[in-house]
């Protein structure tokens, strides 16, 4: 027992050391919608009146989750969160190989594997699945709850039934995208009780999975989907064109994919008689494509939002892992050189991409140099009520924590919703696109209808003769819509 205790703490100790050679970004960098039902309410900002925080929130859990952490602690506090899903993805990842390759027990074996687990993550290529989507990344957001998955499959693995039904609910519940693929995981499951001829443990979990599913399921089709049919079409429309690199096969499918399938179907080889993890892993897979076929043969627009390829983003990582593993455990067991070389592995691997990450491609500094913009705008927080600025600008919403007319990056996701981020989007575009002045009172009019703009961001050269910018910046002006609007 104490040797078990030992080994689960070296475990730990190696799981943390690759989460610290990752470098989390800012939380409001880029795509940060996701917490803005979060932190609306909060005193340091006027979120409360954004029409996307008062639009339908599709992640009532991960809202919850991350308000009350903030209440007590602070926003800091979720880089520790992120911190410790980056390393239970790497050490439930691990313990899933160990279920199938004894030999990973040895503690130099197990330095080779975090090793290579290590390079192969920031890699990318073979740990993120495909349409350009992964499980975790350097961003804290709902789908890095998906690592959820990797907790419950090993839970699975070790008989924790009950466990492993509940981490895979927990996953969809944060990030709803995912109870499609809880579906086909549980399918899985459910197969293997079927080939063991367990009924009564296929009947019992099936009861469990059902009762811890519903809430988020029901949520979702409440609040999402009992619209008008036209509403429900035009707004999947509008969705699927601004996520066409996610939502359409033929915008992202290439040669590459090939690939991803033949590593998972190279696993499947390997695991083939280990039944207990054959059987899920393949049912888990192989739903999930002959769902993207049914998708790619037929156009539906819902199974298209519903993203059956995403269980990639399992599968890939895993089934890489499953390969490593099987390589380490029959080449690099019994090496007489294997101590120097764990230890030179491990060290050389977190050193590198720790330095990389942090220091020589330290991909925040561009960030940074944004903020330049927005601490700009900030000296005018106390005078502005709400801002119409060019929908390219992601980053000042969250950053400011100004209520914005509308940007291209935060959408929505209730379809009558999105239609109507859609016109915004269009009247934002008409009045930064407009020739004369008169063609820009006439969009800033239609757009003060719809809410009341105080003040406008808009391209220096654009700055009318005697309207005072109230900011000292290259590119951009800040302009009070009293002042140069009337």
């Amino acid at each position: 027992m104490e040797l078990i205790k030992k080994e689960i703490f070296v475990y730990i100790v190696l799981s943390i050391l690759f989460a610290i050679t990752v470098q989390q970004f800012p939380f409001f960098k880029g795509n940060s919608l996701h917490l803005i039902h979060a932190i609306k309410n909060f005193e340091f900002n006027k979120l409360q009146n954004d029409w996307i925080a008062n639009t339908t929130n599709h992640l009532p859990l991960f809202t919850i989750f991350n308000h009350f952490l903030i209440k007590f602690f602070s926003l800091k506090i979720l880089y520790i969160i992120h911190l410790c899903l980056l390393s239970l993805c790497s050490l439930f990842l691990f313990l899933i190989c160990k279920t199938q390759f004894k030999e990973l027990k040895s503690p130099f074996l197990s330095l080779v594997w975090f090793s290579l687990f290590i390079i192969i993550y920031h890699e990318n290529s073979l740990f993120g699945g495909v349409a350009g989507q992964d499980v975790i990344n350097e961003g804290y957001q709902p789908a890095s709850f998906g690592v959820l998955f990797f907790v419950a499959i090993y839970l699975f693995l070790i008989n924790k039934n009950f466990f492993s039904i509940l981490f895979i609910c927990l996953a969809a519940s944060f990030h709803p995208t995912y109870v499609l693929h809880s579906g086909f995981l549980m399918l899985g499951i459910f197969s293997y009780f079927f080939f063991k001829k367990e009924y009564i443990k296929i009947f019992k979990i099936s009861i469990i999975y059902s009762i811890l599913i519903l809430p988020i399921t029901l949520y979702i089709i409440l609040n999402f989907f009992f619209l008008d049919k036209n509403l429900i079409l035009e707004g999947q429309k509008i969705l699927l064109d601004r996520a066409v690199h996610h939502a359409v096969i033929q915008s992202w499918f290439s040669y590459k994919d090939f690939f991803s399938i033949l590593i998972y179907l190279i696993s499947l080889i390997i695991i083939y008689k280990e039944k207990k993890f054959f059987i899920p892993f393949l049912v888990f897979g192989f739903m999930s494509i002959i769902f993207s076929f049914i998708q790619f043969f037929f156009e539906n627009n819902t199974l298209a939002l519903s993203f059956p390829w995403r269980t990639s983003v399992f599968l890939v990582p895993i089934s890489t892992m499953i390969i490593l593993s099987f390589f380490i455990q029959n080449f690099f067991d019994k090496k007489k050189y294997i101590k120097i070389l764990s230890i030179i592995l491990i060290f050389f691997s977190v050193s590198i991409f720790s330095v990389k990450n942090h220091f020589i491609e330290n991909s925040n500094k561009n960030f940074h140099k944004k903020m330049e913009l927005i601490n700009k705008i900030k000296e005018n927080y106390v005078y502005i009520d709400r801002l119409l600025i060019p929908v390219s600008l992601e980053d000042v919403r969250m950053n400011i924590g100004l209520p914005i007319f509308v940007d291209w990056k935060h959408p929505p996701f209730k379809f009558n919703e999105i239609i109507e981020w859609k016109s915004r989007i269009n009247l934002a575009s008409s009045f930064f696109a407009a020739k004369n002045f008169d063609q820009k009172m006439s969009i800033l009019n239609e757009i003060n209808e719809i809410e009341n703009i105080s003040h406008v961001l808009i391209n220096k050269k654009d700055l009318i003769d005697g309207c005072k910018d109230l900011i000292d910046d290259i590119k951009y002006s800040l302009v009070s819509k009293m002042d140069c609007y009337q």
